[in-house]
């Protein structure tokens, strides 16, 4: 009886340590995925972000890059909700190992399929910190992300039994458990995922189409001519978050006490006589002023004619250029010094708006010498810009900026200010503003909830970002 007892005896428990320990981590992955997906919503509903620090560590700058854009197109899901995924892979595996051993199963495919994830764990920390790298800028909370999955790697690797790599025999159930969990992750997180707005239509999705272009044959060609959303149409067709946004928008704009207007506009969009006169200051490598280029760019083509003027003015962080800033090394001509000169001196040109709208798309990789570039690709040469960047002229325009800026208490950018009033830098509320004629107290923004109280010294909005 002994050899048969002996026979049918459990194998030896499997060593249950490592498999805890990549567990945790596989949680602690998951909680962080989750909370950047839902910066990113953040994000993508024009709230500020923890991590919107400065020029260079930012993940905003990298949730916007061309790279992750393509990702979120590509899969359905933003690079968050993929981290989210191998997170709760591994979580799965995990737990699997965990209850195989505790029942004196086999744990070898848990423990292969936990390999794997970690072995893809490792190359996506390369793939993505490489794309990271290359949009400018640091993202804090994917470094967290980062060393995660490495530590989980590294436990995976040496911190469970057996052979590293599986046996011939055992490829079979492994794939079956790692893809099928795999693919169970990824169907529950696509539709989440598809809802979440994308970087390339945030702005688009949020305002009504353009209005129709007018013209004198249009009559009886047969096309009906439909008028651009009125106010009422668009806040009616806003979620509960974003009426909520524009009722804090809303106001801190009454609170902000109107000032008259410092000097004269020197480049302007639309007509001076425009019922709404919007005014907004940009630094070249504020990752926020990016965004309100690329928001006011929509706004355009979406107001009606003549509702609005833009004029835009330079306040480039950097104390060897702008007397606001303090200085904090030498006096050499910076990044930001060069694109806010180049920009006064395209302030006669006709193709003013389009390349301003060029360098700051091109925010990522900015140089000086990409900012003469792009500067001079137009209607202004080479020559021409140069002779204007170093005149006294331009020197006293981008100083007549920073004394218009401070007469408004500018604590970062970008700032806009409607009819001599801060405003945040928001286009749905602007487009609200704009239609309303520029009236925070129209009737139709009755439909608002009341607005959430300002936190105690600040203002809950770009602006209070010093980038």
């Amino acid at each position: 009886m002994s050899p048969k007892s002996s026979s049918k005896a459990p194998s030896p428990t499997a060593p249950v340590r490592g498999a805890l320990a990549l567990l945790v981590l596989g949680l602690a992955e998951s909680g962080l995925a989750i909370f950047q997906w839902m910066q990113l919503v953040t994000l993508r509903g024009g709230g500020p972000t923890v991590c919107g620090i400065s020029e260079t560590v930012n993940c905003e700058t990298v949730w916007n890059s061309p790279f992750a854009s393509r990702v979120h197109e590509m899969l359905g899901i933003p690079v968050a909700g993929l981290g989210l995924v191998w997170g709760l892979v591994a979580v799965g595996l995990s737990a699997l190992y965990l209850a195989w051993a505790r029942a004196g199963r086999s744990v070898r495919p848990a423990a292969n399929g936990l390999r794997l994830v970690a072995l893809a764990g490792a190359v996506s920390v390369l793939v993505f910190g490489l794309a990271s790298f290359s949009s400018g800028a640091v993202c804090p909370t994917c470094l967290g992300t980062y060393v995660l999955v490495l530590a989980f790697a590294g436990v995976a690797w040496r911190g469970l039994p057996g052979p590293v790599a599986p046996a011939s025999g055992e490829w079979g159930s492994t794939l079956q458990w790692t893809v099928g969990i795999t693919v169970a992750a990824f169907l529950a997180l696509l539709l989440p995922g598809r809802a979440t707005p994308k970087a390339s239509d945030n702005i688009s999705a949020l305002l009504p189409p353009p209005p129709p272009v007018s013209s004198q044959g249009s009559q009886g060609s047969g096309q009906a001519s439909t008028p651009p959303a009125s106010l009422e149409e668009f806040l009616g067709s806003l979620s509960a978050d974003q009426k909520q946004f524009i009722a804090d928008g809303l106001a801190q704009y009454r609170a902000s006490q109107p000032l008259p207007a410092v000097a004269p506009a020197r480049k302007l969009y639309g007509p001076p006589d425009a019922p709404v006169k919007i005014v907004e200051w940009t630094d070249s490598k504020c990752p926020h002023c990016k965004a309100l280029v690329e928001e006011l760019s929509v706004l355009k083509k979406r107001v009606p004619e003549g509702k609005m003027s833009l004029e835009a003015r330079q306040f480039p962080l950097d104390g060897a250029c702008n007397p606001a800033i303090p200085r904090r090394g030498p006096d050499a001509p910076s990044v930001r010094c060069s694109a806010a000169r180049a920009q006064i001196c395209l302030e006669g040109a006709p193709d003013y708006w389009e390349l301003r709208e060029k360098l700051f798309a091109a925010q990522a990789f900015l140089d000086t010498e990409r900012v003469l570039e792009i500067a001079s690709s137009g209607s202004v040469s080479r020559m021409q810009l140069d002779a204007c960047m170093s005149s006294p002229s331009t020197a006293a325009k981008l100083q007549e900026d920073s004394t218009y800026a401070m007469k408004h208490h500018i604590s970062g950018t970008p700032l806009v200010v409607v009819n001599g009033r801060q405003a945040p830098p928001s286009a749905p509320l602007l487009y609200a503003l704009v239609m309303a004629g520029g009236n925070p107290s129209a009737p139709a923004f009755s439909v608002l909830p009341p607005p959430r109280p300002v936190p105690a010294g600040g203002h809950d909005d770009h602006a209070g970002h010093n980038h």
